[in-house]
This record gives structure tokens, C-alpha cells and sequence, in this order.
């Protein structure tokens, strides 16, 4: 994202007011030793993590917990090069390995751990804070998170560890429990919009991006930028639309293959899954507008039943089962 001050007017975010003001209190008394900061993919999770290393180590503050932007400091750390700030993306690593001849590991693997806690061992060298951000930490197999739990527990009193993951609850209930959690929500339309417009986006087009990125700020972004991002996105909703309206046994089918691919692919399910939400909200609005109270009831038991399809994909409920419990609901609500 960029670093547009829509939404919290200090730092540059847009929307997630309550992680601002969290974080930004932290910058004032001090922060805790680990953070982890979860929600959906394009969500503005690393930029959230990088406006608080700037905040924390800002050398020319203009406000308590509000970092210049523009001193030694903070440049460094938008460029990536501040030596007392260190980011690992786990996906990229991954992406690595399975390329790699010699490792077919798709997860992090316990050298990375020790290699993460060695840098947070060393004293930092311009600053109060020695800030690791770890994105994707959710990739961690089992035994990477618990060689890594160790520097949680004893970590050094410089240290920040800042954990961006898609699903708090994928981390062991150790490594949650010793870290302070922010659940990041999705924004809503019409502040995207502002910061497209701030960013100099045209306001129709910052509408259709906006209502389209549900509520993901990241994507907006980089839609705003790339019209294929925006044609992707409409063509998705067309597929779901053709998805709602089929009949009860293409429904199935549909929610069946979804269902066997969620263990390859779940963030391409869960997009399927935030697309479906935004096609029944719409449908709710609609309905409320033509005072259908039918069509109100439907779109709001279809959007009940997706939110609870969420809830049992994260409990590890059996995938072609959630999917299939959902698309019942739709046909019992369109009875």
C-alpha cells in the first residue's frame, strides 16, 4: 500500500483504526515483545507491521507514536534497508525450497528458526528496538514453531517479533498465548475509496475498485494499477453468480469440487468464499431497497450460512462437508 494517511490521519493506513490506536499506544509506553497480526491476505498486515517500525524507531517523532516518514530512519525502513529491521516471507522461502535440488521442504524449516532468533541475539546498532517481521508464520510446520517458541519465551528486552499470518489459529496455542494478537477486519468501501482518491484514482474507477476489493485495501492498490487485477475480479463474480443461480445439483457439484481442492489451494476457496459475500450483500441491498422481504430473508440466511462455512473450514471441519452444509442453506432459503 502507500502511504496515504486516509483513515487514521497519522499513520499510513487505511481503516484498521483500532490496530492503530493498540499500536500506537505501545510506541508511547512500550511495546510487548510479540505481536501477531492476523487476517486475510491484502489486508494491509505488513504495512501495519511497517508503519509500527517506523513509529517505534522514528528519530524526529512530529506526535507521541506517530512517525515523521521522512527522516534517516524511517526511509530506511520503507526501503528495506535499516539494520535494526529484519523481514522474512515465509512464502517466498517456500516457493525456494521447492525449487531447490537439494530440499523439497515446503514449510519453514528449523534452520530459518535458528537463523530468525540469531538475528534477534544481536544488540541493535542505531536504535532502542531490534524489529523481526515474519510474514506467512502460519507455513511454520509444527516443529519449526515450537524451536521457535523458545525465543518467545526468553526473548531479548530489545526485541519485537511482529507475526503476519492469514489465521491466528493455525499457530500453536503456546506461541498465541505469549504474543499479543490483532484480528485485522476487512475495510470498509468507502474508505478505500478515500485512499484511492487521495492516491490520485479517478472517483468512478476508485468506486468500482473499492466495492470490488472486499474490503482489502492491498488489492485495491494494486487493482487501481492493473486493470487485469479488476477483470479477474469481475470474471470471479460472474462464476459465482453462475454458481448461486444453477440448480440444486450443479450447486453441489460445484461446492464438492471446491471442497477437494481446498487442501491444494485455500486462499483460491476462501476468495470463492469472500466473492459469495459480496454477491449476497448485494443481494440484500437490493432486496432492502425493493422492500422484498423474501428476497431479504434469503440473501441473509445465505450469508449466515457462509460465515458459518468460514467458522467450520478454520475448526477442520471436513471441507466438501462445510461447502455442502452451505449451499443447502441457500436452497432452503430460496424456497
Amino acid at each position: 500500500m502507500s502511504d496515504s494517511g486516509a483513515g487514521d490521519g497519522t499513520w499510513p493506513i487505511w481503516g484498521h483504526s483500532h490496530a492503530v490506536r493498540e499500536l500506537k499506544a505501545a510506541v508511547t509506553r512500550g511495546p510487548h515483545h510479540a505481536y501477531i497480526v492476523s487476517g486475510y491476505q491484502q489486508l494491509g498486515k505488513r504495512t501495519l507491521a511497517i508503519a509500527f517500525a517506523q513509529a517505534l524507531l522514528c528519530t524526529d517523532p512530529p506526535n507521541p507514536g506517530v512517525a515523521c516518514g521522512a527522516c534517516r530512519s524511517c526511509l530506511r525502513i520503507t526501503r528495506g534497508s535499516h539494520p535494526d529491521v529484519s523481514e522474512w516471507n515465509l512464502a517466498l522461502q517456500q516457493q525456494v525450497a521447492e525449487k531447490s535440488s537439494t530440499s523439497r521442504n515446503l514449510t519453514l524449516n528449523i534452520s530459518t528458526v535458528r537463523a530468525i532468533s540469531a538475528g534477534l541475539a544481536l544488540q541493535p546498532l542505531e536504535s532502542r528496538y531490534r524489529i523481526v517481521i515474519v510474514d506467512d508464520v502460519e507455513t511454520m510446520q509444527e516443529t519449526a514453531q515450537e524451536a521457535f517458541l523458545k525465543t518467545l519465551e526468553e526473548p531479548p528486552p530489545y526485541a519485537v517479533i511482529i507475526l503476519l499470518t492469514s489465521d491466528s489459529e493455525l499457530l500453536l496455542e503456546t506461541i498465541r498465548s505469549r504474543s499479543t494478537v490483532i484480528q485485522l477486519q476487512p475495510v470498509p468501501t468507502a474508505i478505500i475509496a478515500e485512499g484511492l482518491r487521495s492516491e490520485g484514482v479517478e472517483l468512478e474507477q476508485a468506486s468500482v475498485v473499492a466495492d470490488a476489493s472486499e474490503g482489502r485495501p492491498g488489492w485495491a492498490v494494486r487493482a487501481a494499477a492493473d486493470a487485469t487485477i479488476l477483470a479477474e475480479r469481475r470474471e470471479l463474480y460472474t462464476e459465482t453468480q453462475r454458481w448461486i443461480e444453477a440448480d440444486r445439483y450443479n450447486q453441489l457439484i460445484e461446492a464438492t469440487r471446491l471442497g477437494e481442492a481446498f487442501g491444494k489451494d485455500r486462499n483460491a476457496v476462501y476468495a470463492r468464499l469472500a466473492a459469495l459475500q459480496h454477491q449476497w450483500r448485494n443481494e440484500l441491498l437490493t432486496s432492502l431497497e425493493s422492500r422484498s422481504d423474501d428476497r431479504s430473508t434469503a440473501a441473509l440466511l445465505a450469508l449466515k450460512s457462509i460465515d458459518t462455512c468460514f467458522s467450520d473450514l478454520d475448526a477442520n471441519v471436513r471441507p466438501k462437508l462445510a461447502l455442502q452444509t452451505m449451499v443447502l442453506q441457500w436452497q432452503s432459503s430460496q424456497q
